[in-house]
């Protein structure tokens, strides 16, 4: 990679479910065009998401994309060890990767989510306590992919089986013990003080040392997504039919709304931010 660019850099910075890819097929195809102009101007996507190390290696792999990735709502940075020109610091090496960690231990988020399922009564079931069969079931996952999604490090997506009825309970209950909450649009999450807007910090350092300039875009669709987007120069929110703009993003002048969410808006809003660097 070059050290210097005579023009800020852009730097992209997306979710996955319900953004890049689709909430319920989790195909990428609508965003192929928008995708293949990434490539061809070598712009680095950083995919950042609830998902596990193991799943989004599995999407970067179809979507043909190696920069560096966040995991589990800004768990841990995975950054590929041969990617920066210049040393860092992270807390361990694993696979090829250095990795920068946010987020504590998967057994200790399992330890207090359990502990509020005996105080509280209420009917809650995570991933742990998941087969990778009702995985598939439930997500519409491959059997492939279900195995991916139980390999967890930093957080924990789980379903409250009651309607619903308990969620502010839980969520009070998770804040008390010192955890965090977030709504991921299909699953509720507990981890610990991470987020995806820490995790984008850190690389935006990275990146600004390797580039001196850069522009920086985050695009997601969720409440978990909110850190991110205040995070980064220009916002852009996929807001589905009938939902409501996040509080947090509505005094942001830079954002950009899109009314639809998927890969086709997904395509659509990056597109136009590619047309808008070069006009």
């Amino acid at each position: 990679m070059p050290l210097t660019t005579t023009t800020p850099k852009l730097i992209i910075f997306t979710d996955l479910d319900g953004t890049l890819l689709d909430r319920e097929t989790y195909s990428f195809e609508p965003a192929r065009t928008a995708l293949y102009m990434i490539r061809f101007k070598k712009i680095p996507v950083i995919l950042s998401s609830s998902k596990t190390r193991a799943e989004i290696e599995y999407y970067q792999k179809k979507i043909k994309i190696n920069d560096p990735f966040i995991s589990e709502n800004g768990g841990a940075v995975f950054i590929p060890k041969d990617y920066f020109s210049f040393s860092f610091p992270y807390h361990r090496e694993l696979d090829g990767y250095f990795v920068v960690e946010l987020g504590i231990s998967y057994s200790k988020i399992i330890e207090v989510l359990n502990s509020i399922r005996e105080e509280t009564g209420i009917p809650i079931k995570g991933f742990f306590d998941l087969t990778e069969e009702e995985l598939t079931s439930l997500c519409g996952l491959s059997l492939r992919e279900a195995i991916f999604a139980r390999k967890r490090e930093y957080d924990e997506p789980f379903i409250i089986e009651d309607g619903e009825k308990g969620v502010e309970i839980v969520k009070e209950k998770i804040k008390e013990k010192g955890m965090d909450y977030v709504w991921a649009g299909k699953f509720h999450h507990i981890s610990g003080k991470n987020d995806k807007g820490k995790a984008v910090e850190i690389l935006k350092e990275l990146y600004e040392n390797q580039f001196f300039s850069i522009r920086t875009v985050g695009i997601g669709d969720s409440l978990n997504d909110l850190p991110m987007l205040s995070a980064v120069d220009h916002p852009i929110f996929l807001k589905e039919e009938g939902g409501l703009l996040p509080e947090t993003l509505r005094s942001n002048r830079n954002l950009t709304l899109v009314n639809g969410t998927g890969p086709k808006a997904w395509n659509e809003a990056i597109l136009n931010e590619l047309n808008e660097l070069e006009t």
